[in-house]
């Protein structure tokens, strides 16, 4: 027998073994481990595709549907990965099969299983399974798990966008509080921005209504900023809330260079870079709202508040994880948030001076001792034919004023005359006998309703 022969032809086989096409995933390239659905796949493709199909998710390619699947960028775009997963054979009848035929196992082998043995917990589940480890098991559950979170995620973030896509389309945004009186409507566009943005926002209606204005009047400064800044994103110039475009020249007086210079260094350079999303920035502003740290909220509102940001949190780190991957999320949600610090402080310098905060619409143009006359005034609108006195609504300290008198609550937000910790039949004092304007349709009172 030729042993060299023999030793050549074991060498050949190892070679031709090592080069097998089976070796790899078909989708992404990476190394395969068997044959999944109908195609050779890797763990991650495998799962990816098995997680698709039971949750029945839908994707969209934000470029051309052409993207690069690779070991490396196959995270990159979810709907070109599903689409290759199809095209190279991965069936998805193949997945509600295996899904029955586990089902139908479990079932019939807890069913034989003495009575001594029988799990007593649905956590025990996994155990009594003999053709399943109990680590494996714990991982099925915990892959579940993962799976409802991030679907609960991406429609709160969805949720969020849709507020935004809702208050930028509705046109009386811009008069609902103002008028055509030029002189307040930088300040009065921002606070019924605000507002309808608190209408729309979990938990923020349910909330006593003496919280609620607390919350906005320590909101609306860092929020105004915010929006202003969200509106410059794509401009070379500043775009103020009265569509005003902002560009330095050398006849600005220089706190006005100076405040627009730290804009430009400590919040739209920074989101420049990073080509923030329409959808983070938004979700930031839900953050802004979502204070639950302010002095003097109740402990109910507290905790709302706080559970509310935890939930828009994780749905921020969801939605970024599903485009990058782990490490550089953590790397882009931590430059998001940086900003947050920046944002409340120019927004209290322009809070401080009163110019400045009137070019940014952040204070209104008269004194704070007039500030709560001229905001009254506001209140009337002259097409309407009747008034409405604050004291109807003094009996029932949960009535959600927003609905009705939207004007009312930015007054209570801007006037400096009216302490936070007033009571509300003070504040139907303070302010007397105002008129209700039009509300527009944005104007909703139950979140989940009107999103759906």
């Amino acid at each position: 027998m030729d042993v060299s022969s023999i030793s050549q032809g074991g060498a050949g086989a190892t070679s031709a073994a090592a080069s097998d096409p089976t070796d790899f995933c078909v989708v992404c390239g990476d190394k395969a481990i068997g044959k999944h659905y109908g195609a050779v796949a890797c763990n991650g493709c495998k799962g990816f595709f098995r997680r698709s199909v039971w949750q029945n998710l839908q994707y969209t390619c934000r470029f051309s549907k052409q993207c690069n699947i690779d070991k490396d960028h196959r995270n990159a775009c979810r709907y070109c990965r599903f689409q290759k997963c199809l095209a190279d054979g991965m069936k998805p009848e193949a997945i509600q099969n295996e899904r029955d035929r586990i089902g139908s196992t479990k079932r019939s082998r807890k069913r034989s299983l003495p009575v001594h043995l029988q799990p007593t917990s649905t956590s025990g589940d996994g155990n009594s399974d003999s053709d399943e480890s109990p680590s494996s098991a714990r991982i099925e559950r915990r892959c579940s798990e993962d799976e409802a979170t991030t679907a609960a995620s991406r429609r709160l973030v969805e949720m969020i966008v849709d507020i935004e896509s809702r208050l930028q389309g509705n046109q009386n945004i811009n008069n609902i509080l103002g008028g055509d009186r030029q002189e307040n409507n930088s300040r009065q566009r921002s606070i019924s921005l605000m507002i309808g943005w608190a209408n729309l926002l979990h938990p923020i209606p349910e909330l006593p209504f003496a919280d609620k204005v607390l919350l906005l009047k320590h909101c609306s400064q860092a929020f105004s900023l915010l929006h202003t800044v969200q509106r410059s994103l794509s401009s070379t110039h500043i775009v103020l809330p009265n569509d005003t475009l902002l560009t330095l020249t050398p006849f600005h007086y220089p706190d006005l260079v100076a405040i627009v210079s730290r804009i430009l260094d400590e919040l739209l350079t920074p989101l420049r870079r990073i080509n923030v999303e329409k959808a983070e920035v938004s979700t930031l502003k839900a953050l802004v709202l979502l204070h639950p740290d302010v002095a003097g909220l109740t402990i109910t509102s507290r905790e709302k508040l706080r559970e509310a940001r935890d939930g828009v949190l994780r749905a921020l780190f969801t939605y970024i994880k599903q485009i990058l991957s782990p490490g550089d999320t953590s790397v882009r949600l931590s430059n998001l948030l940086l900003i947050m610090p920046s944002l409340y402080s120019i927004a209290q310098t322009l809070a401080e001076n009163n110019e400045l905060g009137v070019i940014f619409g952040l204070t209104d143009q008269t004194s704070p001792s007039n500030k709560h006359v001229t905001l009254i005034n506001d209140c009337i609108d002259e097409s309407q034919d009747g008034k409405e006195d604050l004291s109807n609504f003094s009996k029932d300290a949960n009535n959600v004023l927003f609905t009705k008198t939207p004007t009312l609550l930015a007054n209570l937000i801007t006037s400096q005359a009216i302490s936070a910790h007033d009571s509300l039949q003070a504040t139907a004092t303070a302010l007397r006998n105002p008129v209700t304007l039009p509300v527009g349709s944005f104007y909703l009172s139950n979140f989940e309703d009107n999103l759906n």
